[in-house]
């Protein structure tokens, strides 16, 4: 099944005027290693804190159809045009009735506020998520927020992975045009690096720091005797 989903995207042809680039944004040996991890730890309910154009939200509902269970959901700025995840799908024929789609201009940080405000009563947080993919903004403030908003909704024994340990804001062909009021600083520092440096690996809720992909993706374990969480400022 994974193997008819790559090659479906991997055949995509973009409109003729579309300007987006490559529609993946995790090389094909990443991906498989997520749909594989998905399979064998059966995270069922799935976040993808950045949806991108879309195709490693497909890869993982495909994980999800052979589970024969769970929910993505998805969340970006924006719902591309005419290239995003609901496009991709359909070319790939992959059913999207596991998927929730996202689109809020504030981004992931606004949107995870509501999920815990919903999730939390009496001041505590049910978990409600599996597996969390936090591959957005690769900037140090709203990501290493990311972290703290997504790590009391993981579900003890769930899994964060976090995307390109290994960039940074200069490496961006076009950096001048997207970051350049940026400072020095900001565009050269390994911004994802420091988040899993400085706060994943440091939350006392969290075990089992492992790095893959040449030392592209942070990997991080939720505990199983994780402390229950208080949010009484969310109520």
């Amino acid at each position: 099944m994974l193997e008819n989903t790559l090659n479906a995207l991997k055949n995509y042809i973009p409109p003729a005027d579309w300007k987006g680039g490559n529609i993946f944004l995790l090389p094909e040996d990443a991906m498989r290693y997520i749909h594989q991890f998905i399979i064998e730890n059966k995270l069922v309910d799935c976040v993808e804190l950045g949806t991108g154009f879309g195709a490693t939200s497909c890869v993982i509902v495909d994980a999800l159809e052979i589970l024969n269970a769970g929910h993505l959901t998805t969340i970006d700025r924006y719902f591309h045009q005419p290239v995003n995840v609901k496009v991709l799908l359909d070319h790939a024929n992959v059913p999207d009735k596991r998927l929730e789609i996202v689109a809020d201009i504030l981004g992931y940080n606004w949107y995870l506020p509501e999920v815990l405000r919903h999730q939390t009563q009496d001041g505590i947080c049910k978990p409600r998520f599996d597996f969390c993919l936090l591959d957005g903004a690769h900037e140090w403030e709203p990501d290493a927020l990311a972290f703290n908003l997504i790590a009391p909704l993981i579900k003890p024994n769930g899994w964060v992975a976090i995307d390109d340990l290994n960039f940074c804001l200069r490496m961006i062909p076009n950096w001048q045009e997207s970051h350049g009021n940026h400072s020095d600083k900001e565009l050269d520092t390994y911004q994802m690096q420091m988040v899993y440096d400085l706060v994943v690996k440091t939350h006392p809720d969290f075990c089992d720091f492992h790095i893959s992909h040449d030392g592209r993706i942070g990997w991080a374990r939720k505990r199983p005797t994780a402390k229950k969480t208080f949010f009484s400022f969310l109520r």
